[in-house]
């Protein structure tokens, strides 16, 4: 069955990098994959994550190799051998088995000529490393980050940009929000090592990962799986006992718990452009026994769903490049482009300005991205407060991780929290 599951490997992989860019996401196509057994999903999963994670390096030993390059009608060849050589250089399975398999797929494939090119280069992959192959190549191949990405992080964070680009190779870690102070417990006898988080009260890193299914305390709404950095814009949240909460952007739904774990008295409503996307809030909801009103509507134009009833906070969890979640999201890199940043920002910038009227006076609204590129963050706050002369920063600036104009900017860490920005904003009484 393992061929067979290489085979769906390379067809997934088909829809997600085609050769024009674009492509569906990952995770849309790992969700779309037969019923398998959880040893078979485990290798599915693992080759998809790990080309999107590695292609340019992959590409890179491929194209060096090859004496002339393979046919644009031979893409589904060219990523069954990216996928041999990932599994021989990245993974822990027999090399001899790794090596057998892939000709066989290339069989599969309906490509049968491609089988010995295949056994020839698996051969040959066998006996070199990525570490190898890596060593003397310029950060972006060896990172395989695209030239544009590359240019912006080390342009914003020249001290730091090395190991962002290190830590977008590595596997998330597998991170909780505790909802319940008996999760933890339940987690450490059932052969969980839990290391709890440094910036949420929250938080707790388990090992080894497993499928949330199986987690103790998941299906009773006992923890939920959050990053840490993610936890935090909710903290900021301030609002009276009865308060009115909008959750903006709010699919698939963590925050929009969260904040209902905070505030059960609350009027909390969560928003979302796309309806199909909040049954996910709802169903995230209902499984931790917490309640919003769920709207459908553009955040940027307030006109089609708002009552006219002020709120006392907003949570904008707002479009962006996704530029700190590479780890947990590697097709993005291939995905996005350069002039997608400014589109981007145009966007963040007319969602905050549609919902700033909304906020009454001595409210709080918090910004918040799963991005590290400053004019997404600091740039993009600095810029709305010269718009609007009745807002002031109130970011808490013990949380500060590294040094910007405005706001948080947490950078992606190994085994830690993603690279995410917040900040909070107060209207002037």
């Amino acid at each position: 069955m393992a061929d067979n599951v290489r085979v769906l490997a390379v067809r997934g992989l088909l829809k997600i990098l085609p050769a024009e860019g674009g492509g569906k996401s990952l995770r849309e196509v790992l969700a779309d994959q037969p019923v398998l057994l959880a040893a078979e999903r485990g290798l599915l999963a693992d080759l998809m994550f790990g080309v999107c994670r590695h292609q340019r390096l992959l590409d890179h030993w491929l194209n060096e190799q090859m004496d002339k390059p393979l046919k644009s009608s031979a893409k589904s060849v060219r990523l069954a051998l990216l996928c041999g050589i990932y599994e021989l250089w990245f993974s822990e399975r027999p090399q001899h088995a790794v090596v057998n398999a892939w000709p066989d797929v290339c069989r599969a494939l309906n490509a049968p000529w491609a089988a010995g090119l295949c056994n020839a280069l698996m051969r040959k992959a066998s006996r070199s490393s990525a570490a190898e192959v890596g060593r003397h190549l310029d950060i972006p191949v060896r990172c395989s980050l695209p030239d544009w990405l590359w240019q912006r992080l080390d342009q914003a964070w020249p001290e730091q940009a090395n190991d962002i680009a290190e830590a977008a190779l590595l596997a998330p870690p597998f991170t909780m929000r505790l909802s319940d102070p008996s999760a933890e417990a339940a987690l450490v006898e059932d052969g969980f090592q839990v290391r709890r988080g440094s910036l949420a009260p929250q938080a707790a890193y388990l090992s080894p990962a497993r499928p949330v299914q199986q987690v103790p305390g998941f299906k009773e709404g006992l923890l939920s799986v959050q990053d840490e950095a993610a936890q935090l814009p909710a903290l900021l949240i301030e609002a009276p006992k009865g308060g009115r909460i909008l959750d903006a952007c709010a699919a698939p739904g963590g925050k929009t718990g969260q904040l209902a774990e905070y505030f059960p008295d609350a009027e909390l409503i969560a928003l979302d452009i796309d309806g199909s996307r909040l049954q996910r809030v709802r169903d995230n909801l209902n499984r931790l026994h917490r309640s919003a009103i769920l709207l459908t509507g553009d955040a940027g134009k307030p006109d089609s769903w708002w009552d006219g009833q002020p709120f006392d906070a907003v949570l904008l969890d707002a479009p962006c490049s996704a530029t700190g979640i590479l780890r947990r999201q590697p097709d993005l890199k291939w995905h996005r482009r350069d002039s997608d940043i400014d589109s981007l920002c145009g966007l963040q910038a007319r969602i905050l300005d549609a919902i700033w009227p909304l906020v009454r006076p001595g409210g709080v609204l918090v910004y918040a991205t799963c991005s590290i590129l400053p004019e997404e963050n600091a740039g993009q706050v600095q810029a709305f407060l010269a718009r609007h002369g009745d807002a002031r920063e109130d970011t808490p600036v013990e949380a500060r991780s590294v040094i910007t104009a405005h706001g948080c900017q947490l950078l992606p860490v190994a085994d830690g929290p993603d690279g995410f920005f917040y900040a909070r904003m107060r209207k002037t009484d």
